[in-house]
């Protein structure tokens, strides 16, 4: 196995090796969910567990963010994590991440005809 390094390394390489494949406005996206979330929660670890992730759901749920976007950022974190797998700088074994089902639903407020009229 090559040298073993942390997540951050793997991201900064990951990064350099991803803009030549995708459209400016993906690139710009992965760098901002790796910015704001992933380098905060994973940047200094060399491997990444199961439950580290499922906790780091359970903390992103709390502070608000959508299922949509977190899936999101496991997506990226995944093509990250397969990455370093593929260069063997660290280990990558699949996780299978539970969300828990939404307890509040989200109520539309409707219009009168009146008010579609303004």
């Amino acid at each position: 196995m090559n040298e073993q390094k942390q997540l951050s390394e793997v991201i900064d390489l990951w990064k350099i090796d991803k803009k030549q494949y995708v459209k400016k406005s993906s690139f710009s996206a992965y760098t901002l969910l790796i910015e704001n979330h992933l380098l905060p929660n994973f940047g200094n670890k060399i491997a990444i567990e199961e439950a580290d992730v499922q906790n780091f759901v359970f903390q992103k749920l709390e502070t608000g963010l959508s299922h949509k976007t977190i899936k999101d950022i496991l997506i990226v974190l995944k093509m990250i994590l397969k990455f370093g797998a593929k260069n063997k700088w660290l280990q990558y074994t699949p996780f299978d991440i539970q969300f828990p089902t939404e307890r509040e639903k989200h109520t539309i407020e409707v219009l009168t005809k009146s008010d579609q009229k303004k």
